[in-house]
């Protein structure tokens, strides 16, 4: 007999984000209670996925760039802090809990 609780199981998440020449896609894969936690407090600010992300690049923000594409604003946003995407998205929820 097989459980069908999936709280031991590591969940994906694909985010789809607009590249300058075509979409792209962003996988971030984590444990089943960090989703959770993130999820609820992704609903709760009446954000998505993506909107996480974009929080993390409007709170901190990179030099300036003359890049086209919210994935290259990201990806840049990203690299320059140091960040994985799952970084960039858990730094959203410690700042959105901050509040």
């Amino acid at each position: 007999m097989t459980d069908s609780n999936n709280e031991n199981e590591p969940k994906s998440i694909n985010i789809e984000v607009s590249g300058s020449e075509k979409k792209r896609y962003v996988s971030v894969e984590m444990p089943y209670d960090q989703y959770e936690r993130l999820d609820e407090l992704k609903n709760r600010n009446g954000l998505t996925w993506r909107g996480l992300l974009m929080h993390t690049h409007r709170s901190l923000g990179s030099p300036e760039a003359e890049v086209d594409g919210q994935y290259e604003q990201l990806n840049e946003t990203r690299q320059h802090h140091g960040f994985t995407w799952k970084g960039m998205l858990l730094y959203a929820a410690r700042d959105l809990e901050d509040e």
